[in-house]
């Protein structure tokens, strides 16, 4: 009898550690999107501040570099074939 209430008692341990596991994961999922998200106001609102003309280069800046990147990227998978 005393073994049913062990395994028992191992079942519960193993379904709170789950339990503590999934909400330290929510916790973590959380935060991160919430900096996320903060990082991004605070990115809009800087741009608000900015001249038109600071505004487009920034733009053209970002463009620019998304460019570069996929360049890079269509490079290294030519390189791999």
């Amino acid at each position: 009898m005393n073994q049913k209430f062990q395994l028992a008692g191992a079942h519960d341990e193993r379904h709170e550690t789950l339990l503590y596991s999934g909400v330290a994961l929510g916790v973590l999922a959380g935060a991160a999107i919430s900096t996320y998200i903060w990082r991004q106001r605070v990115k809009a609102a800087a741009l608000l501040n900015l001249t038109p003309l600071e505004r487009a280069e920034r733009l053209i800046e970002a463009c620019e570099s998304k460019l570069d990147s996929i360049e890079k990227s269509v490079r290294e998978i030519g390189d791999k074939k």
